[in-house]
């Protein structure tokens, strides 16, 4: 797969639509916590933290890359190690810090451009992918390394964060292809715990999310009825 990307940098290229820019609605949600998922495992991978109990546990708390640096920041104002889960929560509130900062990455490294949009008073910015070859590549590494059932640790993480970023029908339009892939990913997962253990961490917040979403929801719609 792609080198020069972070494991969270080559989620967020995923997630950008190819033609029309910004993220794919169905990734809108998820990459909220699946970005920050994505860097607590590349804190594990550069040895800063580990896992255990489905809790994070700092190592070694100093890191030059600013998104590394950004979380073990925060990681590091709790004595007493806390659930995965817990953080990623946490971690969901500073999504806008995370994003600006791939984004910048991203296009120094001429993978995307960000365009302005705007519409009556309000003003934005979308990425825009300028390399979509890089994203046709990424994909058909991830079909490849699914079905073939071998990957590396750096590839293995990208595959068992990939399942939950809601980019799964994208990849593989076909329902039946698409039903065995994630039955192969299933497999893959016994094999790596760690990365197991954030993608269900992952999996959780966002149910906690969604639930608490369409309770606040119908509880507006009662009181404004």
């Amino acid at each position: 797969m792609e080198k020069t990307l972070s494991l969270s940098e080559k989620l967020f290229v995923l997630a950008v639509h190819p033609e029309k820019g910004g993220i794919i609605y169905t990734s809108a949600t998820s990459m909220n916590y699946v970005l920050p998922g994505a860097i607590m495992l590349e804190l594990f991978m550069n040895g800063n933290i580990v896992f255990e109990n489905k809790r994070i546990i700092v190592k070694n708390g100093k890191a030059e890359n600013e998104l590394h640096h950004l979380l073990l920041e925060k990681l590091n104002t709790q004595k007493k190690p806390q659930k995965i889960s817990r953080w990623l929560n946490k971690f969901s509130y500073s999504q806008k810090k995370i994003r600006k900062q791939l984004q910048k990455n991203l296009t120094r490294k001429g993978i995307i451009r960000m365009e302005e949009k705007s519409f009556l008073f309000f003003r934005w910015k979308k990425p825009v992918l300028t390399k979509k070859q890089v994203v046709y590549h990424l994909r058909g590494e991830i079909e490849n390394q699914i079905f073939k059932g071998k990957a590396d640790e750096n590839e293995i993480m990208l595959l068992s964060m990939f399942q939950t970023t809601g980019l799964m029908k994208r990849i593989f339009p076909d329902k039946q292809k698409r039903k065995k892939a994630r039955l192969q990913l299933k497999k893959m997962m016994v094999e790596n715990q760690v990365s197991a253990e954030v993608a269900e961490a992952i999996k959780a917040v966002q149910a906690v999310a969604v639930s608490v979403a369409t309770t606040s929801a119908a509880t507006s719609a009662v009181t404004s009825g």
